[in-house]
């Protein structure tokens, strides 16, 4: 049996479309085990590292306590007590401030650090079903719960052996801490206790990453996809092809009439008498360069050719030019400086031959 149930063909990778929509619904790779042994790694680092830091400070905070004379420091009033607070506050701040905030730190890089940072509002919204009996059944004997239940059952057996492994030798001194002082007592008990996370943080940091690895095979593998799964998000990412093809269709024709519409105010039409018609517009006042205001291939060719010769604008043929202003030139665009100069006598000819008309 697989341990994610019937796959029913999924076969295909998750799209990045279908990992968005899961993870809005709060399903994320999420290793907690790498987290909480990552978290007590740290821990132990930062106690050797600032655990002489704390322990003076809380030292010096009890010494100031229990040496207190009131007949010399009265406390009776409110701002005498305020400003004993005060001091062991100040006094035990900032090595605990940099524990915790080094903890906090720890906590969010480790777990942001997994799967991103985004707000899901599906994962606060409510749902009836999470409190149907039937569905938090199924979840709790689940594959998946069977698994993080072995898991459980495997790392509290390891934290057993490294309990064993480190207290093994050092038992014959914990039974006889009560006839050392209490100075050396308390230090011995401390170093072990640091010893104890140290070795404990690292084993479980290490089996997290496996844990790590599963969580990320186990999301990858229950949100696959069968290929029609993914033919169809592409065709609403993409969007319908025969809605396109009537898109594409519409936006033609409306160009077309566009075109159709501005071939009348061309000023000549330059042609391959068998297959292109590119119509210019060249005004003076408001065209840096001569405009082709319609272009057109084979029938459209003709079209433009025929409207042309309805509205008296002139056809000039001239195949090279008319292929080259075809294929480089859109509708609306003006015309490259490198045909300015054949344009300009294409022009020319046609203001010569409307000066003799008129």
């Amino acid at each position: 049996m697989s341990l994610f149930g019937d796959d029913g063909g999924k076969t295909e990778k998750a799209t990045p479309g279908r990992l968005s929509e899961v993870r809005n619904k709060g399903d994320t790779p999420l290793s907690r085990e790498l987290i909480q042994g990552g978290v007590l790694f740290l821990a132990a680092i930062m106690l050797l590292w600032i655990g002489e830091w704390l322990m003076h400070a809380l030292g010096e905070v009890m010494q100031n306590g229990l040496s207190l004379d009131v007949r010399t420091r009265p406390l009776e009033d409110i701002s005498g007590i305020c400003a004993e607070l005060s001091r062991a506050v100040l006094t035990i701040a900032p090595p605990f401030v940099t524990l915790v905030g080094a903890l906090v730190l720890a906590t969010l890089l480790l777990g942001y650090g997994q799967i991103g940072v985004k707000i899901s509002h599906e994962v606060i919204k409510l749902k009836f079903e999470r409190l149907n009996p039937i569905n938090n059944m199924k979840r709790v004997f689940s594959p998946q719960s069977l698994v993080r239940t072995l898991f459980a059952a495997l790392k509290l057996s390891v934290i057993v052996g490294v309990l064993y492994f480190v207290l093994r030798d050092r038992l014959p001194v914990l039974l006889h801490l009560h006839e050392v002082p209490f100075a050396a007592a308390v230090g011995q008990i401390g170093g072990l206790a640091l010893t104890l996370v140290l070795w404990i943080g690292a084993v479980v940091t290490a089996m997290a990453a496996a844990d790590f690895a599963f969580q990320r095979y186990s999301f990858h593998k229950r949100n696959m996809m069968t290929k029609q799964e993914v033919e169809d998000e592409r065709k609403r990412a993409e969007g319908d092809p025969t809605m396109k093809a009537r898109q594409r269709s519409a936006r033609n024709e409306m160009l077309r009439h566009r075109m159709m519409a501005a071939v009348p105010k061309a000023d000549v039409i330059i042609t391959n008498p068998t297959h292109y018609s590119v119509a210019l517009r060249y005004d003076r006042q408001r065209d840096a360069a001569p405009v082709v205001v319609a272009k057109g291939l084979d029938e459209l060719a003709f079209a433009i050719r025929k409207i042309a010769k309805e509205n008296g604008v002139p056809l000039m043929e001239d195949p090279p030019l008319a292929r080259a202003l075809y294929r480089a030139v859109k509708v609306g665009q003006g015309v490259p400086a490198k045909f300015y100069q054949a344009v300009a006598t294409v022009l020319s000819h046609v203001y010569r031959l409307k000066g003799r008309t008129a």
